[in-house]
């Protein structure tokens, strides 16, 4: 998997534009070996400036934070994730209404989530993303991310924990999937092609607990169902997909 090095590591796009305007959910796989650049390693920033949504360690151990960017001020949430250990971790945010607050999953089980910061005022459609960082390089995370996953819609805590268990496998408003195999490995496998360019990205032995929809060789989804059939995703789901 990929590693990020807490002093400059990235995965960025600077055009992607994922379609993120009110409802957003986050789906990923996360190892935190320290708190990061700054004791605020970026996990995710939409767009890659974070003039939207940043999703974070957030300055203690064994927290994690969402934070909301407005054009007054920022709203901040956090909720605990163990450091040192792989979390499935899930986040969706309605900011159509600035009283709302985040859903928040960790290893497939709702979590408390605290308000630290009110927001005020709009916020912006964001373009483009970085993973592990912000643009400017000075949110490095520390430890390992994969299969990020973003939605433009509001995942139901089912389908939060389904695209957490087998990635991929939820389609319903998904912008952006990046398996992040290896430091060589950083295609966008959700069909809008928002491949990531790497900035000191390095492997590292060790991935997460999860299925793999995915075969390199094979260039398609594959579920099988029943003797001798398979299901290809080629504009339907098939068993085991949500649509």
């Amino acid at each position: 998997m990929i590693d990020f090095d807490s002093l400059n590591s990235k995965l960025e796009n600077t055009t992607a534009d994922l379609q993120v305007t009110t409802l957003s959910t986050f789906c990923v796989w996360a190892l935190a070996d320290g708190q990061g650049e700054g004791s605020l390693g970026h996990i995710i920033a939409l767009d890659e400036a974070v003039s939207y949504m940043r999703f974070r360690h957030h300055n203690a151990v064994d927290t994690l934070a969402l934070s909301l960017i407005t054009t007054g001020d920022d709203g901040i949430w956090t909720f605990p994730a163990p450091d040192l250990q792989w979390n499935a971790v899930a986040v969706s945010m309605d900011s159509s209404s600035l009283a709302n607050d985040p859903i928040a999953r960790v290893n497939f089980a709702n979590v408390t989530v605290t308000e630290t910061a009110n927001p005020t005022l709009a916020t912006t459609a964001p373009i483009g993303y970085c993973v592990g960082n912000n643009t400017g390089q000075l949110r490095t995370w520390d430890g390992m991310i994969a299969h990020v996953q973003i939605f433009n819609v509001i995942l139901t805590a089912a389908e939060m924990d389904q695209s957490l268990r087998r990635p991929g496998s939820v389609r319903r408003g998904l912008k952006l999937w990046l398996p992040m195999y290896h430091a060589g490995y950083l295609g966008d496998l959700s069909g809008n092609a928002f491949t990531g360019t790497g900035t000191a990205l390095t492997n590292r032995i060790g991935g997460p607990p999860c299925s793999q929809l995915f075969s390199a060789r094979r260039r398609s989804y594959t579920v099988p169902v029943g003797a001798g059939r398979i299901w290809k995703l080629a504009g339907r789901p098939g068993p085991g997909l949500v649509a």
